[in-house]
């Protein structure tokens, strides 16, 4: 038996001095008792311990962001903003008060007045009035907007439309007021302001299943970003009461949206009568830590509000073009009439404040450095002059207000968007070191006097968390380096890329790395790459009869940039498997007149120049070694050359850069004039078999790419693209414009084309090439098989 001690003072008045304090303790023979289990995370407590929101009872229902918090709010709206641009969506501002005659029309007014706040003037002075001069009684009586449909639906009413013009995707993140029950107030699970990533796309009914399937794609990439899931989807069919519409108009949206979930091929559950008045819906419903489940987003189909907003657009055979069919009946075709559209309401994130709560949960503190709203601190050893002062000056370059070859302040102003504080304290490092693990610093930068000596710093990157699909890196503590490589070093660890498979976090500090295999390449930019041929298993995942027959052969490629010829013998992950690949230099000038000619014209000529230039040099290269008695080598197989230009707008063709400079001036015009079109031409030449007939084969294409640089405000300010110019510049330059590969990813917003072509070779065409040349020489353009666009 176990025999308790007491201490010398009771329990009561040890409770009284801390209530925490147990006043027994065991005695040696005792098992430890075993820890308490660590309680759920809280975003209420742990929003206050990282300094991320508070609120206030002068507006309850309403957080107030601190500057942390509004960190991350900010960093998921931009991650938005960028995916914008990919799903096709437009951003819009809208009022956040309407008089209720809007919400009138609307139909809110009559199912959601318990749920909106009304606002009226307290002057009656500066009361609107009606047309006839008198007071406007309810005229002067406005609404906080709950939802911005409406103000969306005036929009698209502002303009006349055609069938062309749709879809049309309307973005707004205007702050949304709801009047929620004071007692269900919580944290930012519930509130009375939230900001929505709200959006609206009016389609036709023939769109309908198109949209949702789009949308639901861009929830899963989101949420596969984010590392939230796994989610379940919900959905939610017409209420017994309180909503619009004909039973006509419930079945056939519920038709549509279940179609589109069965073609998702993920499993949903459905919720019968929780619709929301107007529609149908699907409910993105994800867990918290503690195992409760949120709604977050939502895809809600409306026949309603096009109908209350007299909304329509123009298109042949309305009558055929309502029923979402379509025809090729000249008569019909022959009519012209309005059509109603139908409206797709859509939220990716939900309330951005209810998934900044899962998120603080999720995380638990651990945020993955884009997130982050502490990236990085800057400690000092001591606090000395020299000391402090390096550090704040190695805080303005990580902040992009300053650079460090700058001596004045008078530099454009280019923010890096990084977070960086600093602790010139007179404190010991040790602590101070100690308090910025625990509060989670992604990088602890420390600045001591050997550092100002040598204009560095020291940094440790340990604090950044990985996931289970990075790959493990070398030891990131004690790195030593200059404040603008430190600078860059943070910027790679910031674009986040989305793949289909796997997250891609970009580190341009290593200008060494390999370059991706063009399947990689296109599924970063979310293009299913088609082959020529199907792609078999074994040693050579690309068994095609081409590469079989030239597997042992000699293969010339002309003048080729390392990841052009990367993309032809890299090893893995898919090999194409020219292993004996060699590259020739061509002295071929490109000095075509580019006034006379059409880029398309201007990039097959030198192509074709090029691959008639090394042939010729192969083969001289073989006389001048039976002549001197030396090695002869053996015959080319195959040659291969291409070049990539850049059409400007104008239809002229974008000179290349000759120097650094000129390069960092090209890429900031690029950047300015955003959408531009990379041609690529590629050309194949083989020996003719038959001996009667001398001489060689030859065939080429030219492919086109629209290309959409991200834009300055978007993250590519000019330092970004000097810095990225200076760790690439003769790595990689397809073309002299440095589009290819993962540093494309930096400065391109969107591809509309191939992506093999903006790497520099469009692969599936070479091999088709390559083909023609060899195995049906003598063949036309006509007896070249068709490609398969479904492949």
């Amino acid at each position: 038996m176990c025999f308790l001690r007491a201490s010398r003072l009771t329990s009561q008045a040890l409770l009284r001095r801390n209530p925490r304090t147990v006043p027994f303790r065991l005695c040696s023979s005792c098992p430890s008792p075993s820890p308490l289990p660590k309680p759920p995370a809280d975003h209420r407590n742990l929003g206050l311990q990282q300094e991320l929101f508070t609120t206030t009872t002068y507006s309850p229902g309403s957080p107030i962001f601190l500057p942390n918090g509004a960190r991350i709010f900010n960093r998921l709206v931009s991650f938005l903003r960028k995916h914008y641009v990919r799903y096709g969506f437009e951003e819009v501002i809208t009022p956040t008060i309407y008089k209720k005659a809007l919400w009138a029309k609307s139909g809110h007014l009559e199912n959601y007045a318990e749920d909106m706040f009304t606002v009226t003037s307290t002057s009656p002075s500066r009361a609107d009035t009606a047309e006839d001069g008198s007071p406007g009684g309810e005229e002067a009586e406005y609404g906080l907007k709950p939802m911005n449909c409406p103000g969306h639906c005036l929009i698209f009413a502002s303009q006349r439309r055609s069938y062309r013009d749709l879809p049309i995707r309307y973005a707004d993140f205007s702050p949304l007021h709801r009047n929620e029950s004071s007692g269900a107030l919580s944290g930012l699970t519930r509130v009375r302001r939230f900001h929505q990533d709200d959006g609206h796309i009016f389609c036709r009914p023939s769109q309908i299943e198109d949209e949702i399937r789009r949308t639901l794609d861009f929830i899963r990439v989101a949420y596969k970003a984010l590392r939230l899931g796994p989610y379940r989807l919900a959905l939610s069919t017409r209420p017994l009461e309180n909503y619009m519409g004909s039973l006509e108009d419930w079945e056939q949206a519920e038709g549509a949206l279940k179609r589109a979930l069965d073609a998702c091929g993920q499993t949903w559950t459905l919720n019968e009568g929780d619709g929301a008045f107007y529609g149908p819906k699907i409910d993105i419903i994800l867990k918290d830590s503690d195992g409760k489940e949120h709604q977050t987003a939502t895809i809600q189909l409306d026949f309603q509000l096009p109908k209350r907003f007299e909304l329509e657009y123009q298109s042949p055979a309305p009558e055929v073009e309502q029923r979402g069919e379509t025809t090729t009946d000249p008569e019909l075709l022959a009519v012209s009439g309005p059509v109603r559209p139908v409206l797709v309401h859509r939220a990716v994130l939900g309330s951005v404040e209810r998934l900044m709560a899962l998120l603080i949960e999720h995380y638990d503190g651990k945020w993955p450095f884009w997130l982050n709203p502490r990236q990085g601190i800057i400690l000092t050893v001591n606090d000395s002059e020299p000391v402090v002062n390096w550090a704040q000056a190695t805080q303005k370059v990580l902040l992009g207000v300053t650079s460090a070859s700058s001596a004045d302040d008078d530099v454009k102003c280019s923010p890096s968007n990084l977070a960086i504080d600093v602790d010139g304290s007179p404190r010991s490092l040790q602590l101070k070191v100690r308090e910025a693990k625990t509060k989670g610093y992604g990088m602890i930068v420390v600045v001591g006097p050997k550092n100002v000596a040598k204009g560095s710093v020291t940094v440790d990157a340990t604090g950044i968390p990985r996931t289970e699909d990075q790959p493990v890196e070398k030891a990131e503590k004690a790195l030593e380096m200059t404040p603008e490589e430190l600078k860059q070093f943070m910027l790679g660890k910031l674009p986040y890329v989305v793949t289909y498979n796997k997250p891609t976090i970009m580190d341009l500090t290593n200008p060494s790395d390999p370059p991706p295999d063009y399947i990689t390449a296109a599924a970063a930019h979310g293009i299913k790459l088609r082959q020529s041929a199907p792609i078999k298993r074994g040693p050579y995942p690309l068994e095609l009869p081409i590469l079989t027959h030239l597997r042992d052969k000699r293969v010339i490629l002309a003048s080729a940039s390392p990841r052009r010829k990367a993309l032809l013998t890299q090893a893995s992950p898919r090999p194409v498997g020219f292993h004996n690949l060699e590259i020739f230099p061509s002295a071929q000038p490109e000095d075509l007149d580019k006034s006379t000619h059409t880029p398309e014209e201007y990039v097959a000529a030198t192509a074709r120049r090029k691959c008639l230039d090394i042939y010729a040099a192969a083969i001289a290269a073989q006389e001048a070694a039976v002549a001197s008695g030396s090695p002869v080598p053996a015959d080319p197989a195959l040659v291969i050359a291409a070049d990539t230009v850049i059409a400007t707008r104008s239809g002229q063709v974008l000179e290349k850069p000759r120097s650094e400079a000129d390069h960092v001036r090209t890429l900031c015009h690029l950047r300015d004039t955003r959408v531009h079109r990379v041609l690529t031409a590629v050309y194949a030449l083989a020996p003719k078999t038959d001996a009667s007939h001398p001489g060689y084969e030859i065939a080429g294409h030219t492919e086109e790419t629209k290309v959409y640089f991200a834009a300055e405000d978007d993250g590519l300010p000019d330092d970004v693209i000097q810095s990225y110019v200076k760790t690439r510049e003769g790595a990689d330059k397809a073309g002299g414009y440095a589009l290819q590969g993962v540093g494309g990813m930096i400065l391109v917003d969107r591809i509309e084309g191939s992506v093999d072509n903006v790497i520099g070779l469009p692969v599936r065409k070479c091999l088709q090439l390559c083909e023609k040349v060899i195995f049906r020489q003598g063949g036309t353009e006509d007896d070249e098989e068709e490609e398969n666009d479904d492949e």
